[in-house]
């Protein structure tokens, strides 16, 4: 078995990672409020594409919503904690990709290994809960022999 990759640093990569997409999430939203009150002034008439924008507007808010959500769930795990079974906050080492716990993010490189942040929302997420190291994970016709889980 490898050497097992530091808790605290895939937390700090997931951390980072959402943080820079909420960055450029509240730049969009911004630019999308400027535009939006821009065209407001220029045109009385109120027309289409100001609604559309509008729409997206409050849909690109919804997301920033969660994105900022999704920080605090990161912010709440534990980098000391170890765990033997599969739970939040768990690093699960795969025989083909190393999951972490926390919060859907797709994927971040740490110590040159790829590690996918996953949320406990997600639909493999149950097939997952409450394994152990030698278990198997059998979800969507993949199959993953746990390696590891800390």
């Amino acid at each position: 078995m490898s050497s097992r990759l530091s808790k605290s640093s895939i937390l700090h990569a997931c951390t980072i990672k959402q943080q820079l997409t909420i960055s450029d999430f509240e730049k969009e939203v911004a630019r999308l409020k400027s535009e939006v009150t821009t065209k407001d002034e220029s045109e009385s008439q109120g027309g289409r594409g100001t609604s559309e924008q509008n729409d997206l507007l409050v849909r690109m808010e919804h997301e920033l919503l969660f994105l900022r959500n999704e920080l605090m769930v990161l912010e709440n795990i534990d980098p000391e904690s170890v765990t033997e079974e599969i739970g939040e906050g768990s690093v699960i080492e795969t025989d083909q990709r190393i999951f972490f716990v926390s919060t859907s993010i797709e994927s971040v490189e740490v110590n040159g290994k790829s590690v996918f942040g996953l949320s406990v929302h997600a639909p493999i997420y149950p097939e997952m809960k409450g394994k152990k190291k030698g278990d198997i994970i059998e979800y969507n016709g993949l199959r993953y022999q746990i390696l590891d889980v800390y």
